[in-house]
C-alpha cells in the first residue's frame, strides 16, 4: 500500500517521530562510518544491544568521530505492525492491510516521491528526512535483524550514489595491487572464489557488496562490511582455513552462516585499483579452471550480470541512470571469462598464475 502525503503531512510525520525519539536519543551510542571515500556517517543507536551487531558487521567501515558528518542514521526498536504509521508517525490514514509493505511518499503535483517504508513482513521501518534517516526494528535477535543479510544496505546504497561512485553487488580481490572485479549474479561462484582467495593470501575488498569510485585515472573499490555468508557445504570445505573467523548467526532462512572476518584485516584493501573484470561460471565437468578473454557477447553478459544483480538487490529496477553509470564505469576495462572447476583451491591457484602472468 502507498500513502501519498502532502509536504505539511510529511513534516508533521517527522515532528511526531522526533518527539517520540528525543528521550531515547539522550543516551544513544554513536558510531561513525566511512562510506568508501565518499561520506562520513553518524549512527545513533538508541538500543545498547544493537552495538555488538553494528561492530561485527561494519568493523571495516568504522571511523573516528567527526564534528560535521555528511548524514545521520537513528536506530531504535519498536513494534512494527499495521498501527505503526498512526502510533509512531502520527499519520491518521487507515492502512487497509492489503500488502506486506507500506510505502510513504511525498505528493508533488502529479507525481510522488517515496521517503519511507514500513515492512510488516520483515518487521522493520526506514524513513529519510533530508540528510537524516530513521531505521526501526522490532527485534535485535541477530537472525531477525539481518534478514536481508547486511545491515542498512539500502540506506548505504543511497548514500554512495554520487556522479562518480556507486554501491554494487559484486566481489573484489587481487594480488600486488592488481584488483579483479568479479561480475556475476548469485550462485555463480564469485563469493566462494573471493573468500577462498583471501584465505590463500590474496588481497581482499569484498565478496558481496562494495563501493566503486571512478576517477579520471582509475576505477577503485572499497569495502563496507566485515562479514561473509557461507553455505554449510562451503563452511565445511573451508573449515581448516577459517581460524580467524567468528560465527555471528544463521541467516533468517537458516541456509547460510554469517561470519565476522575482521580478523583478516591484514588482507583488506581500501581504494583498491580495479585493473580487470572476471566473469565466473561453474562447470562441474572441468578438472582445471580456464581463464580466457571475453568475447563482446560475454563482456555484455558480464556487465549485465553485475548491473542486474545490483539493481535487483537494491530494489532499483527501472533506474536508467544507475544502469548508464555502471556501464560507463566498467566498459573500458578488460574482461575475462573464468570457468570454475569443482576444486575451489585449484580455482584460486589458476587465478594466481593468471594474475602473476599479467603485466
Amino acid at each position: 500500500m502507498v500513502l501519498s502525503l502532502h509536504e505539511r503531512q510529511r513534516q508533521n510525520c517527522f515532528l511526531h517521530l522526533r518527539s517520540l525519539l528525543e528521550p531515547l536519543m539522550t543516551d544513544a551510542e554513536a558510531f561513525f562510518i566511512q562510506v568508501g571515500g565518499i561520506k562520513t556517517v553518524r549512527v545513533l543507536s538508541c538500543c545498547p544491544e544493537a552495538a555488538p551487531m553494528i561492530r561485527r558487521q561494519l568493523a571495516w567501515s568504522l571511523t573516528e568521530p567527526v564534528p560535521n558528518p555528511d548524514a545521520t542514521l537513528v536506530l531504535w526498536r519498536e513494534k512494527v505492525d499495521a498501527s505503526f504509521h498512526q502510533r509512531v508517525l502520527g499519520i491518521g490514514v487507515e492502512d487497509d492491510g492489503s500488502g506486506d509493505n507500506l510505502i510513504l511518499a511525498l505528493r508533488e503535483g502529479d507525481g510522488i516521491q517515496p521517503f519511507g517504508e514500513v515492512s510488516y513482513e520483515n518487521h522493520t521501518a526506514n524513513l529519510t528526512d533530508g540528510d537524516c534517516s530513521f531505521y526501526c526494528v522490532e527485534s535485535f535477535a541477530a537472525e531477525e535483524w539481518i534478514k536481508e543479510g547486511h545491515l542498512f544496505v539500502h540506506w548505504l546504497y543511497r548514500l554512495a550514489d554520487t556522479p562518480t561512485s556507486h554501491l554494487v553487488h559484486g566481489a573484489c580481490i587481487g594480488l600486488d595491487g592488481k584488483g579483479i572485479l568479479l561480475c556475476a549474479r548469485g550462485q555463480r561462484g564469485k563469493s566462494t572464489l573471493a573468500v577462498t582467495a583471501m584465505l590463500r593470501g590474496f588481497e581482499y575488498v569484498s565478496d558481496d557488496y562494495l563501493i566503486l569510485e571512478k576517477s579520471a585515472e582509475a576505477l577503485a573499490a572499497s569495502p563496507i562490511y566485515s562479514i561473509i555468508t557461507l553455505s554449510p557445504r562451503m563452511y565445511t570445505a573451508l573449515y581448516d582455513d577459517l581460524d580467524k573467523a567468528r560465527f555471528v548467526c544463521n541467516n533468517a532462512r537458516k541456509d547460510k552462516y554469517v561470519f565476522d572476518i575482521s580478523g583478516y584485516g591484514s588482507a583488506l584493501r581500501r581504494a583498491y585499483p580495479v585493473r580487470l573484470c572476471i566473469f565466473p561460471e561453474i562447470e562441474p565437468s572441468l578438472t582445471q579452471a580456464v581463464i580466457e578473454p571475453c568475447s563482446a557477447v560475454q563482456k555484455g553478459r558480464a556487465i549485465t550480470h553485475l548491473v542486474h544483480s545490483t539493481v535487483l538487490q537494491m530494489q532499483a529496477q527501472g533506474d536508467a541512470g544507475t544502469v548508464r553509470k555502471l556501464i560507463a564505469m566498467l566498459q573500458d576495462l578488460p574482461f575475462y571469462s573464468m570457468r570454475l572447476c569443482p576444486d575451489i583451491y585449484a580455482n584460486v591457484e589458476t587465478l594466481r598464475e593468471f594474475l602473476l602472468s599479467c603485466r
